[in-house]
């Protein structure tokens, strides 16, 4: 399941919240296009507690970070695994997007 919902980051950007706990892939990919088209730039994609990621997710999450920076906005992941914030070094995905370990650091970075 994918849930999406958009916060106040400041008094003048939202952030669009894209929770994808156990979602599928094509549900992230869809949340940022229809956001994108709604003309949101801000995006934080919420993994939860997950501890694996396979090839379709980190192929979206790919794309997806890089069609929300040819937008000119900003794309993080969130990521309470360590082992799986590992993976995003060492696939060199963390060099096209941020990751953190809470929401509250992304949003406060």
């Amino acid at each position: 399941m994918i849930e999406i919902r958009e916060e106040r980051a400041s008094c003048t950007s939202a952030v669009v919240i894209l929770c994808a706990d156990g979602g599928a892939a094509t549900g992230v990919d869809r949340g940022v296009e229809l956001a994108l088209r709604l003309g949101h730039t801000q995006f934080v994609v919420d993994l939860g507690d997950r501890h694996a990621a396979d090839a379709e997710l980190l192929t979206v999450l790919h794309r997806s970070a890089r069609r929300v920076r040819d937008a000119g906005g900003r794309f993080a992941v969130v990521c309470a695994d360590a082992p799986l914030r590992r993976l995003f070094d060492l696939t060199l995905l963390s060099q096209g997007f941020s990751v953190h370990a809470t929401p509250e650091d992304t949003l406060a970075g």
